[in-house]
């Protein structure tokens, strides 16, 4: 549909802008083309071959944030969608250096089928919503009678919903390869433990009370043994989801439980649970271990100290997304810490996928496991972040539903 809109606004824009500036300026013709392109439902904003908006529709303004009046006759079409100047894919086009667009896009530029001036990549903008949005764009440059590019056309596409869906299917059919493998590796290593463990408290029974270096060390293997054995449960939990036994429960407990483990000096909370939230259905025990799981991840991500906020809302989902239709309990978790790279984001609830590098904790299994959790009770997950600028994570809870 975007291909074959930039084809006859393209056209129709090229009939016009050929009839030269003088022409242009008509009001009839004016009125003409602005109706066409205020009334597309698709956000579209056209600039001039010196790179001025001419065009910026009510879609675009709804997509941006940014009003008709104060971007048209201005070049800074770039900041609805980019933090720093950089060019559009219509840029690009007006000047014939769309080989410049590796360094911008890439290498995910490619030419339509349909149409030979039209030009389509996919890109990320945080910028867009509360939560970023993925778009699909398409541009065509507009030629003269002579063939001379006078200007480009840009239309973005929505695909947020569409793209989540791919993703939440590759992560879904990885997380099932690799939960096969886990629960078995996992199921055996408990196994494995359990028996080391026994015979190490045996040990610890019949040792000399004077031989205070073997008992020392059988404490020591004693406690590694438990740290391995929390590592398999989790790789079981990632496995299977660990089967939750749901129940409602309110909110408030559960978060309060998973504060109580996680202190630490510098870091201070501002915590917002108003008394008319929902219950939910859920697993306590497991719904316990994915709080703790994100409030450690913030706290990892505060070496010097700082800030998590944790608030909740009733919402109710229409199945537009990767919800299921129907009403839940939204959990936010908003951290002032280092953030999380843009190109990292996607990446985040894989299993061993780490950020914290050096400082790490663990082995990153943490968010994979709340991941798993949470796809188990018909929940979801999403964070957004930015280096320097924190993290949010929210979660969403199925309610409990009316009777």
């Amino acid at each position: 549909m975007n291909i074959l809109l930039a084809f006859l606004l393209g056209a129709a824009i090229t009939g016009f802008l050929s009839l030269g500036y003088a022409l242009w300026q008509r009001a009839e013709n004016e009125r003409m083309m602005h109706s066409i392109i205020q009334g597309l439902p698709i956000p579209t904003f056209v600039i001039d071959r010196n790179h001025r908006v001419l065009y910026w529709n009510k879609a675009l303004e709804s997509l941006s944030g940014i009003k008709r009046k104060d971007i048209i006759g201005t070049k800074n079409h770039w900041q609805a969608f980019y933090r720093s100047l950089r060019p559009c894919l219509a840029d690009l086009l007006v000047d014939n250096k769309l080989e410049e667009g590796e360094k911008w896009y890439s290498n995910q530029i490619t030419r339509a089928s349909s149409l030979k001036e039209a030009y389509e990549a996919t890109e990320f903008f945080p910028r867009f919503g509360s939560n970023g949005r993925w778009v699909h764009i398409t541009a065509a440059a507009i030629r003269d009678a002579r063939g001379v590019i006078v200007g480009a056309i840009e239309t973005l596409e929505d695909i947020t919903d569409r793209k989540r869906a791919e993703e939440e299917l590759i992560r879904m059919k990885k997380l099932e390869s690799l939960g096969i493998f886990a629960s078995g590796v996992a199921e055996d290593f408990d196994t494995l433990l359990s028996a080391i463990l026994r015979n190490i408290f045996l040990a610890k029974l019949s040792a000399d009370e004077e031989d205070k270096i073997l008992e020392q060390g059988l404490s020591i293997a004693e406690k590694a043994g438990l740290q391995a054995k929390e590592l398999a449960h989790k790789l079981i939990t990632f496995a299977k989801g660990g089967f939750p036994v749901r129940h409602p429960e309110k909110i408030r407990p559960l978060v309060e439980k998973a504060l109580s483990n996680k202190t630490k000096k510098g870091v201070e909370y501002d915590i917002s649970l108003p008394e008319d939230l929902w219950m939910v259905n859920v697993d306590a025990k497991q719904i316990h271990q994915v709080f703790e799981n994100i409030l450690q991840n913030a706290l990892d991500a505060m070496p010097e100290g700082g800030r998590i906020e944790i608030y909740a809302e009733n919402t109710e989902e229409d199945g537009n997304n990767t919800l299921k239709s129907g009403r839940y309990v939204k959990v936010s978790f908003r951290d002032t810490g280092i953030g999380i790279k843009e190109e990292d984001l996607p990446r985040i609830f894989d299993p061993y996928f780490t950020t914290k590098g050096s400082r790490g904790r663990g082995v990153g299994l943490g968010l994979a496991v709340t991941y798993s959790i949470l796809k188990n009770h018909e929940g979801f997950i999403t964070a957004t972040s930015m280096p320097g600028g924190g993290t949010t994570f929210q979660i969403y809870l199925p309610a409990v539903r009316e009777h």
